[in-house]
């Protein structure tokens, strides 16, 4: 037998239960901004998002994008937070208005759990911010290989070397220029 490819997840009892529960799910995501779920609830529920965003930055005089809203949202103060709050920040964004985190693990019943969440939302980021550490060894000699071409005359004119505070005695040539160190 061969398997068909089916565009959506089986969710619920039948279509009707399925569109209620993504429903809620949008909801909830519009209220809070922040939604953790099941990973393939959140899978699903973030192309509705995706989508609910993209028709609603045509504006709210649009009536195919308020008909939308209105059919996707239960709440009138949702709606006004969909076009008011969300659509200005993403005005310049061309897509991926959300983010999709996959939590390690599984939860209580062994399905692995996701957030899902809007980009820019006022709460803390869920993963750590990178650091840059300037003072990691990988960088210093990094920093260390670029003044020497920069020296060298082979890379000319770069400034996107930062300086740096411990300085070879390599790199400290006198001002008269013979070559020897300070």
């Amino acid at each position: 037998m061969l398997r068909r490819f089916k565009p959506y997840r089986r969710l619920a009892g039948g279509p009707k239960e399925r569109i209620n529960l993504l429903r809620g799910l949008i909801n909830h995501l519009v209220k809070y901004e922040r939604l953790e779920t099941t990973y393939g609830l959140a899978h699903e529920t973030q192309k509705y998002a995706e989508r609910l965003i993209n028709v609603a930055k045509k504006g709210d005089h649009d009536p195919a994008a308020m008909k939308l809203a209105d059919y996707w949202l239960y709440e009138k103060q949702l709606v006004h937070k969909l076009f008011k709050v969300l659509v200005p920040r993403f005005e310049n964004s061309t897509g991926l208005y959300t983010r999709l985190l996959k939590v390690p693990g599984y939860n209580e019943k062994g399905i692995p759990t996701a957030f899902l969440e809007y980009k820019g939302n006022p709460y803390p980021p869920l993963r750590p911010e990178k650091r840059k550490n300037p003072d990691w060894i990988i960088n210093q000699l990094i920093r260390g290989a670029m003044l020497d071409l920069k020296n060298s005359g082979k890379l000319k004119g770069d400034s996107s070397i930062p300086p740096s505070t411990n300085t070879r005695s390599s790199d400290r040539v006198s001002a008269v220029g013979d070559g020897t160190a300070v």
